[in-house]
């Protein structure tokens, strides 16, 4: 969204504009954001509409459609995305913004083929979601009450004429002609919701004389005491300013970096200003360092009337990526000024399937939750959206480098003129609109497209003649307009033609470039493949659970939770991923009856997985320089990859994730008959510490222990002790035993891990006697619950899951400082807790289950 200084003036009676007009600027910014109505094309009834927004979102909101995320409603909402829409406004124009000489409309996003008029004169035509699109509209404007109308078109109606003309059915279907979010049209996590509407804002911006169209501060180079920049301006003049004499500032708060003077010309004037930082403060990722950002600003003036200013974040620091060929192939890994950084991270898709309902306070909620789970990357995939810029701010602000995606995925693409100016466009406005962000570290042309023509059995669908045509379409595509938008508008960053380079069938994706493994999950190959099957760089791989109990009471009923009922189905897209979830649980763990059980030990089961994944990729380094799994979050209530579900709870993946991305890592792993404990080090200086390890019995009897003096490496990973399993166990009993390695330094614990010996389910768990004492609790900030209470065990407690017990429905949404954790014997730990609402006697509503009790309820 776009952000603007706000305040209401009232224009008349049924209609208030929203304007931004920073003081003493002259430029003026309207946004129309209010009066709006929406109507079915055919029918007579105008309802009340909420721009930003779509139409399935307005249809709820007046009571007509029931609420595609509720139980199985998801099939009674395809009949949208069949019909046309048409939206309306009324708006009011005074004297005194009629005498601005230029006034033009903006609208930052229409969804997606769109037809707009300004009191009955065809204005524009959009069929880009991705677009901006702007008129000049002082000439249709008067003085008073004006008409907004925009006609939307079924975009799956809109799009058949040109899909039949093509000659042959490209893979994915006639919505690759669509330059729309590909996820509307469904996957394999989310639901098919085809919307339309006007999903960013609409504003008027009047000026006069001139104004700065764009600006791009240009790093020419970074030494530690001196960084040296060029900030590119484009400034637009009308005929009124010809020949007169602008100036031009670039300030840091106050304090004038660089000026200018520049006599104008009518058209867009070029400037460039030279101008320097003394000693730097560098923009780091999360874990390395401060990512400071300077706060700069441009601003354009005639003599003494400031015309416009624009203001930008930028961050100093050099991104590479570093693809070189070596012994064992060739690398793919990010520097960062300077410093080969290992990548920790995930996928990122939208975070609804009605964007617009996407909340700041979601954004500020879910990029610390990446940040707190130390991650430094978060991937854009190409099936979503090109992200609102508050997405970017924040990873700018909390050190999380972003790989973006251009929104293509999974299907092959028409190459005729017209897309191709279409999409060439779309680029430069995207390129531009986020190249100063500080976290942007790549950009890359596609997701899985040319993984999908070679590995797929795509091509042979189509004739040879055919093949070569799609063929030189995607090289045009991908290989062409891309890289020349990025070089010409972004020439400081690295393209990336498609992720993966190579698909898994190709033994190259081990050796070079990223790789997207899914022989785990889809082939149905054993977690421990995670170990033998490391690329260069894992962009991506993952694996399914069910949510929490207080997510599916939120989209179900009673009667529902089964998880075989047909609204479980519809919230399950894959359609083998009940069966393989069985599959691999039955595998590692019990098999539960009880719903709730089932629900946890499935989170569990993916938990333990990408934690297998994550620690081979870490212990692999510097052979392996990154993992980002699948996926972070989800756009709707339902089984899928997340580590965080659409309520934002953390599954027991996002739990795991933040230890096993710490910045210091134990990894404690069977190779070979040997237990060997690898340190992994992301910090950039040497660390010397005592590494301390024990095996013990359920009961907390240690059986065995040793501490060694161990050395790590700066950025390094290497395996600081070895065992012969057969040595250390001594003949006891493999499932009744645990080992506890951790690495320290002056007593403090840097990090810790345990390893087992067996399967969960294996484990032979003992009785615990659990303590519980509260020692904060029924404290309410903000109508917010926090607390927190100690717990310990006489014996080992594995994977303790919390939750609340109430009667009210649906149940408080409880976030726990820790959960699914391990709790050895003799240990205490202090829990804190927060709750989206109060919850009173909170220490009589704790819940707690441990694999004990779920492997209680189930036959060997």
């Amino acid at each position: 969204m776009m952000n603007f200084k706000r305040f209401f003036i009232l224009l008349a009676a049924a209609l208030v504009l929203v304007t931004g007009c920073k003081r003493g600027i002259e430029i003026k910014t309207i946004e129309i954001n209010q009066g709006w109505q929406f109507r079915q094309k055919g029918k007579e009834k105008w309802f009340k509409a909420i721009v930003p927004g779509c139409v399935h979102t307005d249809l709820m909101a007046n009571g007509l459609l029931e609420d595609p995320f509720y139980r199985d409603n998801e099939k009674k909402a395809q009949w949208v995305e069949e019909e046309d829409w048409e939206y309306l406004t009324r708006f009011t124009v005074d004297k005194k913004l009629l005498k601005k000489e230029n006034i033009e409309i903006v609208l930052y996003g229409l969804d997606t083929y769109a037809q707009v008029y300004l009191n009955d004169s065809p204005l524009l035509e959009a069929d880009n979601m991705f677009r901006e699109w702007r008129a000049e509209v002082k000439p249709l404007l008067k003085l008073g009450e004006n008409t907004l109308r925009i006609h939307f078109r079924s975009p799956v109606k809109k799009v058949q004429p040109r899909w039949e003309q093509l000659g042959y059915e490209l893979p994915e279907g006639p919505q690759v002609m669509t330059r729309k979010a590909p996820y509307h049209y469904g996957w394999d996590w989310g639901p098919r919701l085809v919307t339309c509407g006007t999903w960013r804002p609409v504003v008027l911006k009047a000026w006069n004389r001139a104004r700065i169209q764009s600006l791009q501060i240009v790093q020419q180079a970074l030494e530690p005491g001196n960084a040296r920049l060029t900030a590119e301006l484009e400034i637009e003049a009308n005929a009124s300013a010809v020949g007169q004499t602008a100036k031009i500032s670039i300030l840091e708060q106050d304090k004038t970096l660089a000026h200018t003077t520049l006599q104008l010309k009518p058209g867009t004037n070029r400037v460039a200003l030279e101008f320097e930082i003394k000693n730097p403060r560098l923009w780091w990722t999360n874990g390395l360092g401060e990512p400071h950002l300077y706060h700069l600003k441009a601003r354009l003036k005639l003599g003494s009337r400031l015309l416009d200013e624009v203001s930008q974040a930028i961050g100093l620091r050099t991104v590479e990526l570093v693809t070189e060929k070596d012994e064992k192939g060739e690398s793919f890994y990010f520097k960062l000024n300077g410093v080969p950084l290992f990548i920790k991270g995930a996928n990122y898709i939208p975070q609804d399937s009605f964007v617009t309902r996407v909340t700041d306070a979601q954004y500020k909620k879910l990029i610390p939750d990446a940040r707190d789970a130390n991650m430094n990357m978060l991937r854009v995939w190409g099936g979503g959206i090109y992200e609102n810029d508050i997405f970017y701010d924040l990873c700018d602000q909390a050190g999380i480098l972003v790989w973006q995606d251009f929104m293509f995925a999974c299907g092959m693409y028409p190459g005729n003129d017209d897309f191709l100016k279409n999409v060439r466009q779309e680029a430069v406005d995207n390129v531009k609109r986020l190249r100063h962000h500080a976290c942007i570290a790549l950009w890359c042309g596609n997701n899985e497209v040319s993984e999908a023509w070679h590995n797929w059995g795509w091509q042979e669908r189509f004739s040879s003649q055919q093949q070569e045509q799609i063929w030189s379409d995607y090289q045009k595509l991908f290989h062409d307009i891309l890289p020349q938008v990025v070089k010409e508008y972004d020439n400081g960053r690295f393209y990336w033609p498609s992720s993966p380079r190579y698909g898994r069938g190709n033994e190259r994706s081990q050796y070079e470039g990223d790789s997207h493994y899914w022989g785990v999950w889809h082939d149905g190959e054993p977690f421990d493949v995670f170990k033998k099957k490391i690329p260069r760089f894992m962009s991506e791989f993952g694996f399914q659970s069910f949510p929490r109990m207080e997510t599916i009471e939120r989209f179900t009923r009673i009667g529902d939770h089964d998880i075989d009922s047909e609204v479980m189905k519809v919230h399950q897209k894959h359609p083998r991923g009940l069966e393989l979830i069985k599959t691999y649980m039955a595998r590692d763990y019990p098999v539960p009856i009880k719903l709730e059980h089932f629900l946890y030990i499935s989170r569990l089961l993916q938990a333990e997985g990408m934690r297998t994944g994550i620690e081979a990729h870490r212990r692999a380094k510097p052979y392996c320089m990154g993992t980002l799994y699948w996926q972070m979050n989800d756009c709707w209530p339902a089984v899928s990859w997340s580590g965080i579900d659409y309520y934002g709870n953390w599954k027991a993946l996002h739990y795991f994730v933040g230890k096993a991305y710490e910045d210091v890592l134990v990894s404690p792993v069977e190779e070979d008959g040997k237990l060997k404990v690898y340190i992994v080090s992301d910090k950039l200086q040497s660390l010397e510490g005592l590494l301390v390890m024990k095996l013990m019995d359920f009961s907390g009897k240690t059986l065995w222990e040793q501490a060694e003096v161990c050395r790590i490496d700066a950025n390094s990973s290497r395996s600081c002790f070895e065992i012969e399993v057969k040595e250390l166990l001594e003949g006891k009993d493999r499932g009744s035993v645990v080992f506890s390695a951790e690495f320290r330094q002056s007593e403090k614990i840097i990090a810790a891990n345990l390893y087992y010996f067996v399967s969960p389910k294996e484990l032979r768990l003992l009785e615990p006697d659990i303590k519980i004492n509260i020692i904060s609790g029924d404290e309410e900030w903000e109508g917010v619950t926090k607390g927190g209470f100690e717990i310990s065990s006489d014996t080992l407690v594995k994977n303790v899951y919390l939750s609340i017990y109430d009667i009210d429905r649906p149940r408080p949404l409880m976030h726990f400082s820790d959960n699914y954790f391990d709790l050895l014997p003799g240990e205490t730990r202090v829990i804190c807790f927060s709750s989206d609402r109060l919850v009173k006697n909170f220490g009589m509503k704790l819940g707690m289950v441990s694999l004990r009790d779920v492997s209680q309820t189930v036959s060997r």
